[in-house]
């Protein structure tokens, strides 16, 4: 195996990620110019039989980013995590499909050094070239039929094998059928609840494309074409419906609580579990009873206590501070990252003294560096909690005068929204379901891509179920 190739590969594997990031970005820029420039229909428009979009190019430029983005963080992945010995045929062969994808997302750039890749990866596994690759699997097609012919003539077929040789190729065979089987089925059972859990966000998406004469139609069509992917629901949604105010008021209220959550978090769970202080224990196991409390019951003394600060009073972005204020800490959090820094030992804490580590500078430079997955995980689930939160910004939004729609977050004004036709007989679902997408695929994306630091983060708490 030459060295030389590696370095090949490992140099030109750069220049296809950066092609890869490239082709993201102009994807998503296409998608989102394209989106802009859509006109924004009125809600007859929309109702009317004969209103149909075209949305081809919106769609494919959708599928495009769809595939290569998950295709870009695979390959970063891959390239930082590869190791010499997992350079072999098999990772040539998905090099070279993944050259073929590139092609067919109209990426040549990309394509061609993954095939130039495909050559180096053979030549340090195998020392062969493509067209001796090419040979050999044809060789080794050729030396399995063989086997195959021979076995039809072997002692086995012709009756002179022992009983003993016939019995356990009978076993082999068996226990063979038998593995077989239960992968099948096994493989069988998950395709099957997968599609249970698909199936629900798959067809809102659809329905959210459709039009409002295909959302009511008895016999609803399981496929919908390109070309008639209706993204004009979402632009009326954003535009018409204010949608798009209500997401940015949803992210800067979740933003800010967020931060304020993991600073109180990290600095609680600090003095709870490094701290010696009188009546630690005592203190955290009152806030470890107030779990047991339902967060509906502080409803009234958190809403009498920010009337008082006069956050409610008016119409101004005060209420935003009654949105965030209240909930910038949380008791299961604190215990849930107290139990990772629990898990420090104690030694290092003492050594840091000795050294004359001060308390802040021990738990930025060594505690935060080691619970970071937990850390993290308490980000994420933050910004869930805040982007999912509904009763009380709606109680928040709804006491100002004329319950002022301004400061609606996204969740309120889903509940709060009309999606009724002009003459109120009714319902559009292709802009409902619209609307219920921009809630939820967004937190989708987050779990899918975040999901293996939020399970990482939950081992490394200690808490189980």
């Amino acid at each position: 195996m030459e060295k030389k190739y590696l370095n090949r590969w490992k140099l030109t594997d750069i220049f296809v990620l950066a092609a890869d990031a490239i082709a993201v970005i102009i994807y998503l820029v296409l998608f989102v110019k394209a989106f802009i420039d859509i006109p924004v229909p009125t809600k007859e428009e929309i109702v009317d039989i004969n209103f149909v979009f075209n949305g081809l190019q919106l769609s494919i430029l959708a599928i495009f980013a769809m595939i290569a983005t998950p295709l870009l963080f695979i390959d970063s992945k891959t390239h930082f995590n590869k190791v010499e010995y997992e350079m072999d045929p098999w990772f040539a062969g998905n090099t070279f499909v993944k050259g073929i994808i590139s092609l067919l997302l109209l990426n040549p750039v990309s394509a061609i050094i993954r095939f130039y890749n495909t050559h180096n990866i053979l030549k340090f596994a195998t020392g062969h070239s493509y067209l001796e690759a090419i040979k050999n699997m044809g060789r080794w097609f050729k030396v399995k039929f063989q086997n195959f012919k021979n076995r039809k003539n072997s002692p086995d077929h012709e009756g002179e094998a022992t009983e003993e040789e016939i019995r356990l190729r009978k076993k082999i065979r068996t226990q063979t059928i038998g593995i077989a089987a239960k992968t099948v089925l096994l493989y069988s059972l998950i395709g099957i609840a997968a599609a249970f859990v698909f199936l629900p966000f798959y067809w809102m998406v659809l329905t959210a494309l459709k039009t409002f004469e295909e959302t009511q139609s008895t016999n609803p069509s399981f496929f919908v074409a390109l070309k008639d992917m209706q993204w004009v629901n979402f632009k009326y949604v954003l535009n018409e419906m204010d949608f798009g105010l209500y997401i940015y008021n949803t992210l800067l209220v979740g933003i800010i609580s967020t931060l304020g959550t993991v600073i109180t978090t990290v600095f609680a769970a600090f003095a709870f579990s490094r701290i010696d202080f009188k009546g630690r224990e005592t203190l955290f196991s009152i806030l470890l009873m107030t779990m047991m409390i339902p967060g509906e019951l502080y409803i009234i003394t958190n809403f009498i206590t920010v009337a008082e600060f006069g956050w409610i009073s008016t119409a101004g972005n005060k209420v935003f501070l009654a949105m965030i204020i209240p909930f910038m800490t949380s008791v299961f959090y604190i215990f849930f990252l107290r139990q990772t820094f629990k898990q420090i030992p104690n030694s290092l804490y003492q050594a840091a003294q000795v050294d004359g580590c001060t308390d802040f500078k021990y738990l930025v430079r060594v505690m935060l560096p080691i619970a970071g997955p937990t850390v993290f995980t308490i980000t994420i689930l933050s910004v869930i909690g805040s982007w999912n939160a509904f009763i009380w910004p709606r109680l928040m939004a709804t006491m100002l005068p004329n319950s002022n729609e301004k400061f609606y977050l996204i969740s309120v004004a889903l509940n709060k929204a009309s999606f009724m036709d002009p003459e109120g007989m009714r319902l559009m679902y292709n802009l409902q379901i619209a609307a219920s997408a921009l809630v939820t695929i967004p937190l989708l994306i987050v779990f899918l891509a975040l999901r293996k630091y939020i399970i990482r983060g939950v081992g490394r708490s200690g808490i189980k179920g």
